[in-house]
């Protein structure tokens, strides 16, 4: 009796968490390079429908062409009355590389278009003193095509960018997960297990400030559009809608523009 409460009490905890998380978007880096020799570094948290510490970096090779790095950490610590704990940790990198061109007469409009790929690891599990540990994690990779277009004055920038997002889901493994019914829902998790799925993230970001240093704000979407069905079977807290609202905030530094 002893073990089944505990067993329902996770289960709850579980329940009221939405279930496993494995995946969240990392917060789309709009660069907006203009001009060979430039740096353009970012850092955000993402407040909605994203991982929450976002590091980011874009640099002109050429007068035309960029490469971007981007750096996700994600953690998440919820705790029950009976000390129960869920802890969730989710680690993202990605790689990238582009063209840029600037438009217009005085060549504040800009056209980018960035493609790369990345690779994250995730573990969600709950401690518990009384009871095994349930825990679920995977490794996961990403290709992505970002085209995008941006107004750029002195002080102000504010760009829209839209990502095809494609996402594999492999090596998972379980430990206990098929004795808690209210975290294994709908989907069974096995280690022989692979998803896939596929999301657009339209995004519009603006960059504010005085000289090179500006605050950045980003607001977007998350719609899945390929095997979505799985996107939410990896991300149950998106069932809430809020979730596929990004939201974020940061700071934009630049190096080398003249």
């Amino acid at each position: 009796m002893k073990t089944a409460f505990h067993i329902l009490t996770i289960g709850m905890l579980l329940f009221l968490t939405r279930c496993v998380t494995l995946y969240k978007p990392n917060v789309i880096y709009s660069p907006l390079l203009k001009e060979k020799g430039e740096l353009i570094t970012s850092a955000s948290l993402g407040l909605s429908g994203s991982g929450l510490y976002n590091v980011q970096a874009g640099y002109a090779i050429s007068n035309h062409i960029g490469v971007i790095i981007n750096g996700m950490y994600h953690n998440r610590n919820r705790s029950s009355a009976d000390s129960s704990v869920e802890k969730l940790n989710i680690i993202f990198g990605e790689a990238g590389a582009g063209y840029f061109k600037p438009f217009r007469i005085k060549k504040n409009g800009l056209f980018q278009f960035y493609t790369g790929g990345g690779f994250g690891s995730t573990t969600d599990k709950i401690n518990n003193t009384n009871q095994p540990n349930p825990e679920v994690n995977a490794k996961y990779f990403n290709i992505f095509i970002q085209p995008g277009v941006a107004f750029a004055s002195k002080n102000f920038e504010v760009a829209f960018d839209l990502r095809a997002n494609y996402v594999h889901l492999f090596n998972i493994h379980t430990y206990l997960f098929d004795n808690f019914e209210w975290w294994n829902t709908d989907f069974k998790f096995y280690s022989d297990t692979t998803i896939n799925f596929m999301n657009l993230e339209p995004a519009i970001t603006i960059k504010a400030g005085e000289g090179k240093l500006k605050g950045v704000l980003q607001l977007g979407a998350i719609i899945p559009a390929i095997n979505s069905k799985s996107y939410f079977d990896v991300n149950n807290s998106s069932m809430f809608l809020l979730p596929l609202i990004k939201f974020s905030v940061g700071v934009n530094y630049t190096f080398g523009r003249k």
